[in-house]
């Protein structure tokens, strides 16, 4: 199963990257501060039964609740 979790963070990863405009070093930069490397992981279970489009907004609302300006 872990290969699922890296694969699914790797796609939603790169879509966070792409919907900011940043380089995938400031986005692991973000991913590191704000814990959504561990969120993916702890929250595979939910989280791949909806879309990656989904994911991505769920990451988005956390960010944006911790006074991240993206």
């Amino acid at each position: 199963m872990l290969d699922e979790v890296v694969f699914m963070q790797t796609r939603v990863f790169r879509m966070f990257c792409d919907r900011v405009k940043c380089s995938p070093v400031e986005g692991n930069a973000i991913f590191e501060k704000y814990g959504i490397w561990t969120f993916i992981e702890e929250c595979y279970d939910s989280l791949h039964l909806s879309s990656d489009e989904s994911a991505l907004e769920d990451i988005m609302k956390i960010l944006k609740s911790k006074g991240v300006n993206l």
